[in-house]
């Protein structure tokens, strides 16, 4: 993983170049000056979100050929990577994951990673 101090003088920088981007802030519609510009930084922050859930998730190790369906615990057949749109903490997303297919049940599903429950 990046060096997190080298990666907050990165973020620094970028919020830096927004900032100029965006200009001066319009608070006709905010609460405050302060609120528009949280507005805007959780709007960017959200977009950011979105992309980097979306990179990464396509940086997923190659499938197996068949994965177990979790409607009749038969084989289903690895069909490719597929681009889904969820619902995730901070809104909308979309992620790349395995879709395979289940000839028994006629539905495609997406193994999910497993998750430890205790």
């Amino acid at each position: 993983m990046a060096d997190i101090d080298a990666l907050k003088e990165r973020i620094a920088a970028f919020a830096c170049e927004l900032a100029e981007e965006l200009g001066a802030v319009d608070d006709s519609s905010a609460l405050s000056w302060l609120d528009a510009i949280e507005s805007e930084a959780v709007e960017i922050s959200n977009a950011v979100h979105a992309e980097l859930v979306k990179q990464r998730s396509a940086d997923r190790p190659a499938a197996a050929e068949e994965s177990v369906c979790p409607e009749c615990g038969r084989s289903g057949r690895y069909q490719g990577p597929r681009e889904r749109e969820l619902i995730g903490r901070r809104g909308p997303l979309t992620i790349r994951e395995p879709e395979y297919f289940c000839a028994c049940c006629r539905k495609s599903f997406f193994p999910a990673d497993p998750i430890d429950w205790r």
